[in-house]
Parts: structure tokens; sequence; C-alpha cells
């Protein structure tokens, strides 16, 4: 058992980074697609759609998600009992469990079908049989999109407040301005086609939303990898 003290304090910390780094690994699942005879273009297709209940890998998809939200949930109640208590990262920690919580919820509400993998999905999508479940995916999907923002741009200040280390300020730029240039990119060929089947590559952007998200886990890890050995440092 993990005890209390400046010993036990440094193994949660490091299960905390262990946790993080293993979360942003897991939540990439959808790179599976590049040797999976999925059969969806991922130009076209949203990444949902790889876990969608007719799919042949959707179960692999669905629990990759569901492990990941976890993982997350874990790593997020761990940072908030370890981190000092300062409003923007605990707004950040606390973001990040509500985003796990929402990707688990994600799993467990997958889509009927692939709309791009059957002719007869998208018609009874076009047609409003699925408008109920498709719903509860889309609130989930945009809960956890939402925390992911609101994490995200919690720490970009923090980082920026704080004075952290100049890597971890302009790391977590980075990964803003990829995670902002993806959902104005998906937002806008949703708008110009919601199913992705022009040339707006709405597939491409969702996924660049998607690699954002992941960076931002890691740069978690690394924010408590770092916090870690600033603690570490106070008890030699």
């Amino acid at each position: 058992m993990i005890g209390t003290g400046p010993d036990g304090d440094g193994r949660r910390r490091l299960a905390l980074v262990v946790l993080l780094a293993v979360g942003a690994v897991t939540y990439t699942s959808w790179l599976l697609e590049l040797v999976l005879p999925t059969g969806l273009d991922p130009a076209r297709a949203y990444t949902s759609e790889l876990a969608a209940l007719d799919q042949p890998y959707g179960f692999l998809f669905r629990t990759a998600d569901l492990v990941t939200a976890a993982i997350l949930l874990v790593a997020a109640v761990l940072a908030l009992s370890l981190w000092p208590r300062r409003m923007l990262t605990t707004i950040g920690w606390a973001a990040l469990g509500v985003f796990a919580v929402a990707t688990g919820a994600d799993s467990r509400m997958p889509l009927h079908c692939s709309a791009h993998a059957s002719a007869q999905c998208a018609a009874l999508e076009d047609s409003g049989v699925y408008d109920d479940s498709r719903l509860l995916h889309e609130l989930t999907s945009t809960t956890a999109a939402t925390a992911a923002a609101v994490s995200v741009f919690a720490f970009l200040i923090a980082a920026y407040r704080y004075r952290w280390p100049r890597w971890l300020l302009w790391s977590v730029i980075g990964i803003v301005a990829a995670y902002v240039v993806g959902t104005a990119w998906t937002l806008w060929a949703v708008q110009a086609d919601g199913r992705g089947d022009e040339y707006w590559l709405l597939g491409y952007a969702q996924r660049l939303q998607l690699l954002a998200v992941s960076g931002w886990i890691a740069y978690l890890a690394l924010v408590a990898a770092w916090q870690r050995r600033v603690r570490s440092r106070v008890f030699t």
C-alpha cells in the first residue's frame, strides 16, 4: 500500500506520471485503423464510427476508450490529492476527471452503425431512426471535448502565470494551437458537410483534434514528472 510522507508521495507521483503516459497512448487507439482493415475512409469518417456496433473492430475501440477513461479518472483523483491547491491547476485536473467520465460514457453509448460503411445506415440516420442514441453520443463527445479544452487552457494560463519552465509553456502553446486549428476545422467542415462526404476532409480535421487531445494528456504526464522532480528536491 502506498503510504504518506516523502517516500509515499514520491511513489504516488510516479504512479501519476505512469498513468497519464499510458492514458495518452491508449487514447490514440484509433491509430490502429492504419493497420486494421476497417473499410472506413479516414478522410471522411468520424473516429466514432470505428467503434460503432456494426463494425468488426468496434468492441476493441470501445474497450480502449473505456480503459482510457478508467486510467485518466484515477489519474485525476490522484493529481487532485497531490497537487498544490492553486485555482488554475485544480480546474485543469478536475476537468481531466470530467473528460474521463465523459469518455467512459461515450464508449458505452456508441453509434448503432457507420454511415460511411453502409448506405442503409446512412438512410436510417437521415430518416431520424437513430436520433435519440446519436444525441446521447454527441452529448458525451461534446462534454469530453469541452472538458479537454477547459483543462488545456487552464494549464496554459497556469504555465504563464506561475512561471513554469519555458519548455512547459511552449509545449502547451503548441498543443493549444493544434487543438484550436483541429476544432475550428472540424466545426467548419461539419457546417459545410455534416457527414464529410465531400472534399472538406472532416475525418482528418477530427483526427488532428484528437491528436491534440492525446498531446494534452502526454503534456500532463510531463507536468506531473516535472512537479515530482521539484518536490523530490524539497526533501533532499
